[in-house]
């Protein structure tokens, strides 16, 4: 590659040409008119060609100049757009998902996999509690825990049921004396606040057992707030099990009582209607199998 002149000059020339004036070149790049002045003068000096006349308080671009100003600015767009079209490309390959705080337990851990698979594709992740889907929001896709429909939206289930237990810390499990359902409704127990429906109503309905009070129950505004609360031993939660496969794994959780229950509302992956392009349908053919293969795992290992 041949010598550069200056690129920094390159452009003070270009401004300086365009508006045929060393002072408005000055406002335009926030300088001084004497900053213009120096740097074109040391292009002159690199490419050892007057490119401008100067006549007092005025300037005019000689013929040389002329020609350099139509040259060089055509460069100068052609860098411009590589970078547009650089930047669309970034933008094309990155898939952005709003999650529920709760969710993105899971996918964090499990997002590597995804990434050895489509290296190609950039994941942005926003941990989000929202109640209200906004359809201008830039993202791509969401994951939220409710029942459909969202209005506006298209939606997919990620399983049909969930299957939820009761976990807590493996320290609670040895001290407090629960061994079934029953055993819970003096026990302390943990719940998110603002949920739609209330986990251990549909618990102890299931095992025929009456709700009872949660006034003096901690509750939390995120899921993983209670799953802190919870290793630290402060009580009993109720959490869909796959959420928390690696905290039993490594000994931090454990199922306090082999009962279960399956819930028949839980995430989804929402989207704005016809709106699947290419990543999305990648990402949610990646979501749906991986989630469908652990989670049989883990129903079989528990």
């Amino acid at each position: 590659m041949k010598r550069l002149p200056s690129l920094t000059a390159v452009r003070y020339f270009e401004v300086a040409a365009r508006l045929e004036s060393f002072t408005a070149a000055a406002t335009e790049l926030h300088v001084t008119q004497g900053a213009v002045s120096r740097m074109i003068q040391t292009l002159e000096e690199q490419l050892e060609v007057r490119l401008f006349e100067r006549n007092g308080r005025w300037i005019t671009l000689t013929p040389a100049g002329r020609t350099y100003h139509e040259q060089i600015t055509a460069g100068l767009n052609l860098i411009a757009e590589a970078g547009s079209r650089l930047k669309e490309s970034a933008a094309q390959s990155t898939l952005v998902l709003s999650v529920n705080v709760g969710f993105t337990l899971w996918l964090v851990r499990n997002i590597g996999d995804f990434r050895v698979r489509y290296p190609d594709i950039q994941v942005d992740v926003l941990a989000e509690e929202l109640k209200e889907l906004d359809r201008d929001a830039p993202v791509d896709a969401r994951i939220r825990y409710g029942s459909p429909p969202w209005p506006g939206f298209d939606s997919v289930s990620l399983f049909d049921t969930t299957l939820a237990g009761v976990v807590c810390s493996p320290r609670l499990k040895q001290q407090a004396n629960v061994h079934e359902p029953a055993d819970l409704l003096t026990a302390p127990l943990l719940s998110v606040a603002g949920a739609r429906e209330e986990p251990w109503k549909n618990y102890f309905e299931h095992y025929g057992l009456q709700m009872p009070s949660l006034g003096k129950s901690p509750r939390f505004l995120q899921m993983l707030m209670m799953r802190e609360a919870a290793m630290s031993g402060l009580g009993f939660g109720l959490v869909p099990l796959f959420l928390f496969q690696e905290d039993f794994n490594d000994g931090r959780l454990v199922q306090a009582i082999p009962h279960t229950v399956r819930i028949h509302h839980g995430y989804h992956l929402v989207h704005s209607k016809g709106d699947l392009n290419p990543k999305l349908k990648v990402f949610k053919k990646w979501l749906l199998a991986r989630l469908r293969t652990l989670i049989d795992v883990s129903s079989t290992d528990r």
